[in-house]
């Protein structure tokens, strides 16, 4: 089995990001050179954080999630009210932040 790169991050924050968005989704996934990042502009190389995934039969899947990514904020829906509690909770949270109740 052969790792595959699917997405060059700007930082290892976004590396991160897109790391766990694949595996919330089910799609193995890790971070290789995050460590170079802290030599950029020192290192004469590309120091850019990469996301790899671990099983090539995801790729498509996984560029699919990369892409929506590339392009800006997922529609998150609209805020909620949190049925243990009452409190309101904006659309892109899938818990209540006062009392972890998941949205209905």
């Amino acid at each position: 089995m052969n790792a595959l790169e699917v997405y060059l991050a700007a930082d290892p924050v976004n590396a991160e990001i897109v790391k766990d968005m694949l595996v919330d989704r089910g799609i193995a996934a890790h971070v290789r050179r995050q460590h170079l990042w802290g030599g950029m502009g020192e290192l004469p190389a590309n120091v850019y954080p990469q996301v790899w995934i671990d099983d090539p039969a995801d790729y498509d899947r996984a560029r699919e999630i990369v892409s929506a990514f590339e392009k800006g904020p997922v529609d998150t829906g609209r805020d909620w009210a949190c049925p243990g509690c009452g409190e309101r909770v904006e659309g892109q949270f899938h818990a209540c932040w006062h009392c972890q109740h998941p949205r209905p």
